[in-house]
């Protein structure tokens, strides 16, 4: 969930509780599965028969919007449930996952699931809870993407990342994942010059700092102002 409320992707973890042992309990057969960077776990037009869960590693789940503009919608670091989201309200058969880092993830037939669905309401209720925020998160993230400038979605991106996969280090907080400015601008919609352009103007306001592809905050307070900054179209 997001902890700025500032309109932004969400990093999100399952429900409290929920585990690959639910699955498992159940009585459902899971399959692991293991992806490289930018490798595409799927994407539309690819069968819809699965449910995943993921193991290990950072995934990605994104829509393309507008001028063929990526728009990530989740970022998910172990245990993160996702799939193509029909066992919900059909929904999301446009959308994307994709390892940002190497990846685990644990694959689940779909057919078997709404099997057990019938037979196991406690079960039932925790995977549509889950699935259902994923949902509403999904569609959240693109209305705020669609009505915030450059610099206050980047600003709230770099929070999310910060506070889902930083670690303190001397006073900053370092961002493990390394990423370049291309996936930056695909993560909020935008476009790579105009995210260098944000950066240089973050890094001369001292606001954070970069080394081999990985970013370090060290102004967390100032951050927050901007990504509460004002609302306007790209």
């Amino acid at each position: 969930m997001l902890r700025h409320d500032t309109g932004g992707f969400a990093a999100s973890s399952p429900p409290e509780g929920f585990d690959l042992k639910d699955f498992e309990e159940a009585g459902l057969r899971v399959v692991e599965r293991r992806f490289e960077p930018k490798d595409l776990i799927f994407a539309p037009g690819d069968p819809d028969d699965q449910l995943y869960f993921l193991l290990s590693g950072v995934v990605r789940l994104y829509k393309i919007y507008g001028d063929y503009k990526e728009a990530t919608t989740a970022l998910l670091k172990d245990r993160g449930i996702f799939g193509k989201l029909s066992l919900v309200e059909g929904r999301w058969q446009d959308v994307f996952a994709e390892a940002v880092t190497e990846a685990r993830v644990a694959a689940i037939q779909k057919v078997a699931i709404e099997q057990v669905i019938k037979t196991k309401p406690d079960f039932a209720l925790k995977l549509f809870s889950s699935l259902s925020e994923r949902l509403r998160q999904s569609d959240e993230v693109i209305e705020s993407l669609l009505h915030r400038e450059v610099s206050t979605r980047l600003a709230t991106l770099l929070l999310n990342l910060g506070e889902r996969f930083g670690r303190e280090e001397g006073g900053r907080l370092v961002i493990e994942v390394r990423m370049t400015h291309q996936d930056l601008a695909n993560m909020i919609a935008s476009t790579r010059e105009a995210v260098s352009k944000v950066m240089s103007e973050f890094q001369r306001e001292g606001l954070i700092e970069t080394r081999n592809r990985r970013i370090a905050l060290l102004n967390r307070e100032a951050l927050a102002e901007r990504a509460a900054g004002p609302t306007g179209l790209v």
